[in-house]
């Protein structure tokens, strides 16, 4: 019986976790609900190829998926079907597909979205946003089938937003002095109307990284303080910047306040100006 015991608890030590016995967490980190994981304790095909402390167990909904599905591990677990059941580190995601055929460029007038849905109960988080209101799992169901617009190639999504045809672009993709002063990724293609005709007349541009790092030094910035509310966080709230660094939702009254974030990931080429031209 003594060499039979600790035998059974070798062999119960070996079996894979569960999801159900897995703490997944919640998604609170910027980078849920994108189709990828973010929390290191996993590897597999199925994650992010930048990954950070900041993201442990802030991507459930990715990382649950998958799991589920066999393409992710946690890091330690042995693979299935394998001889060694050591790890060997994390698995190399395969190379990204081509992406899909950029749809055709159209000077035409500018169709009219197609009335949408109400917003989901208790709406979204747009003004005076902060970090507690970020989208949890589940996300927003997918509003039925619409003429986009598109503009040099640019799809600019369609009016879903609840403060879309206000006259500034809510649309984080772009910048320029025609944008809003408070941005959400929530509202990414989902205020065509006013994105499209401020691009049309100049006062907005797609934000591009090449560019906008190339055209960044940040030993020139002023980064300002930690005066504002979410100093010291390993993100940057700083309105000025954009990128993988950069938190989920900015306020224009927030900038050159957080200053020990901003330029550290900065020097780690985490982010860049969003208004560079």
């Amino acid at each position: 019986m003594r060499l039979f015991l600790p035998g059974l608890v070798l062999f119960c030590l070996a079996l894979p976790a569960t999801a159900q016995e897995i703490d997944f967490g919640d998604d609170s980190s910027p980078w849920a609900l994108n189709g990828e994981c973010d929390d290191k304790r996993f590897t597999g095909p199925g994650m992010d190829r930048i990954l950070m402390d900041m993201d442990i167990g802030r991507d459930a909904s990715d990382c649950r998926a998958g799991y589920e599905a066999g393409l992710l591990r946690l890091v330690g677990e042995p693979v299935a079907g394998a001889s060694d059941a050591s790890d060997s580190g994390p698995v190399t995601s395969p190379a990204p597909s081509a992406p899909p055929a950029t749809p055709p460029a159209t000077t035409a007038e500018m169709p009219a979205p197609v009335p949408m849905s109400p917003p989901p109960a208790g709406g979204f988080s747009e003004g005076g946003v902060g970090k507690s209101d970020r989208v949890r799992g589940g996300g927003v169901s997918v509003p039925p089938a619409m003429t986009e617009i598109v503009i040099d190639g640019i799809r600019f999504g369609d009016d879903g937003s609840p403060v879309s045809r206000d006259g500034e672009c809510d649309d984080r993709r772009f910048s320029g002095p025609g944008m809003a002063g408070v941005l959400s990724w929530e509202s990414m293609a989902r205020d065509a109307s006013d994105c499209a005709a401020l691009y049309r007349s100049g006062d907005i541009y797609l934000w591009n990284e090449d560019e906008a790092q190339a055209a960044t030094s940040c030993q020139a910035i002023d980064f300002g303080d930690d005066s504002g509310e979410y100093p010291n966080d390993y993100e940057c709230d700083d309105y000025r910047f954009e990128g993988r660094g950069v938190a989920m939702n900015l306020r224009l009254d927030l900038a050159g306040r957080d200053a020990s974030d901003c330029s550290r990931l900065c020097a780690y080429g985490m982010l860049s100006l969003r208004d560079y031209r």
